[in-house]
């Protein structure tokens, strides 16, 4: 069962509190912060902008991949019992010759280790699976750090438009100009978009990417160490020379 991570929440409610506690401490009522309009313009615009930009199915994805991220990455000890494997495969092909491979490949659902270990059995060059195997990974890797882009697309969007509500506030500010009583709240009203665009941005869109990003790398580093093996195998390397060079389990 994985485990939840506390560290997103944890942090987004610290972020928060830090704003809302600054506000409190500097004599502002908290609900002057509360402005539904200012919302509106600032998350519907972003959407809107990453809809033009990535997509209905880039947003989908993107949300997808931040649910889950409510959960650590626990996928390491699996990766190397799959590396040790594959490893192991040297020696049973030995004994059992390129079915060992062709019968490993059959039973395996990802198809990067399925397609390398079909191009071991038919004897394939090394330069040869190492360029298909690389191919693939190069679009693994543009397909993953989309969900990232999407992210910073957001973050970059969202001051934009956290600086128009402004703007539209401030205009809304000069139709009072005859009541000066009213002309300090309303300003102060005006910069609440801003607050949320900047808010949105740097709490929210740009260490959700980093942290999609980061995972993104772990998960690349995997696969090409699952390339490596595969290229080892394709070279005849013994199992315990395989073992070894990845400090796999015996």
């Amino acid at each position: 069962m994985k485990r939840f991570d506390w560290t997103i929440v944890l942090g987004v409610t610290i972020g928060l509190a830090a704003i809302l506690i600054g506000a409190w401490s500097e004599g502002l009522s908290l609900w002057l912060l509360w402005h539904p309009t200012a919302a509106m313009i600032v998350g519907g615009g972003t959407l809107g902008a990453v809809m033009v930009r990535r997509g209905v199915a880039g947003i989908t994805s993107a949300v997808k991949a931040i649910w889950h991220l409510r959960h650590r990455d626990d996928d390491e000890d699996a990766h190397r019992m799959e590396v040790a494997k594959l490893a192991w495969l040297s020696r049973t092909s030995q004994k059992s010759g390129v079915k060992a491979f062709e019968n490993y490949a059959e039973q395996s659902k990802d198809t990067l280790v399925a397609q390398g270990l079909i191009m071991v059995a038919d004897r394939s060059g090394k330069e040869q699976i190492k360029d298909v195997l690389s191919r693939k990974l190069i679009l693994e890797d543009e397909k993953g750090l989309q969900n990232s882009a999407t992210l910073e697309a957001a973050g970059g969007f969202a001051p934009t438009f956290g600086i128009l509500g402004a703007v539209l506030g401030l205009i809304s500010v000069l139709r009072v100009l005859d009541r000066p009583d009213a002309l300090g709240a309303g300003i102060a009203t005006a910069f609440v978009a801003t607050i949320y665009g900047l808010s949105l941005a740097n709490l929210f869109c740009f260490p959700l990417a980093a942290r999609l990003r980061s995972r993104h790398e772990t998960h690349m580093k995997r696969r090409e160490e699952i390339v490596s093996v595969i290229l080892s195998l394709g070279s005849n390397e013994p199992t315990l020379a395989i073992i070894n060079q990845f400090n796999l389990p015996k």
